[in-house]
């Protein structure tokens, strides 16, 4: 009697089949990378414009408050914001340039009645007993949009931030609008500013990935002009 042959699979459809799951697993692979990297770029940029949206609130709330002052029917403004400091009587926007090693600074003050809600660069107002002015120093440190208030200890105010420059509106020739943007260190003396350009230089945070508009870049800015409301 004759014995049924046996069959099975030979080393050659073993190897056929282990090189067909290995492209599978790294198609799989390629795909799930791709996803991750996908959602991690996702994130990333939403972090940064979510940094910036915030600087530029701040910095616009502040600087469209310089120079306020509670009783403009009763009093000048140069007896609600005398001189003081780097401050001239009635100036209420100053600055530094900065250097290779800094960025430069942007301060602004105002005065502000107990009550009325005028939120200083701490994100707090006057709940004091009397009129209160408040000197807001814009600076960047170790990456970070920083204010210090009145003089104190600079607060973080936003991370992602490597570089600020700060230029002045100035109306040269009277014809009341800005014709010229000056550098702190430029700025004519007893020049009414009109309005600031702001400058930030925003780390990217997705320069070291592929896939990316941005890739290789490492700073993205971002610039605009506010207009000073209250002024000389």
């Amino acid at each position: 009697m004759r014995q049924p042959k046996q069959t099975g699979s030979g080393l050659v459809e073993v190897m056929v089949a282990i090189t067909i799951g290995l492209l599978l697993l790294s198609v799989l692979v390629m795909i799930f990378t791709s996803t991750k990297l996908a959602q991690s770029n996702q994130s990333g940029l939403t972090r940064l414009q979510d940094n910036q949206r915030t600087a530029m609130t701040m910095i616009n709330t502040i600087v469209q408050s310089a120079g306020y002052y509670p009783s403009p029917q009763t009093q000048g403004v140069t007896d609600a914001l005398p001189a003081s400091g780097v401050f001239a009587a009635g100036q209420s926007i100053t600055g530094t340039s900065g250097t290779s090693n800094a960025s430069d600074t942007l301060t602004v003050r105002f005065a502000t009645a107990p009550g009325d809600g005028i939120l200083n660069c701490n994100g707090t107002s006057n709940t004091g007993s009397s009129n209160t002015i408040y000197i807001n120093q814009f600076a960047v440190n170790n990456n970070q949009l920083t204010c210090a208030l009145n003089g104190g200890t600079a607060q973080p105010l936003v991370d992602g931030v490597s570089n600020m420059t700060v230029l002045y509106g100035v109306d040269t020739n009277g014809n009341g609008s800005v014709n010229q943007y000056f550098s702190a260190s430029a700025l004519p003396a007893g020049a009414a500013v009109r309005s600031v350009k702001v400058t930030l230089t925003m780390v990217n945070p997705i320069a070291n990935q592929v896939q990316v508009a941005t890739q290789g870049t490492n700073s993205l800015t971002v610039s605009w002009v506010i207009g000073v409301m209250n002024q000389l």
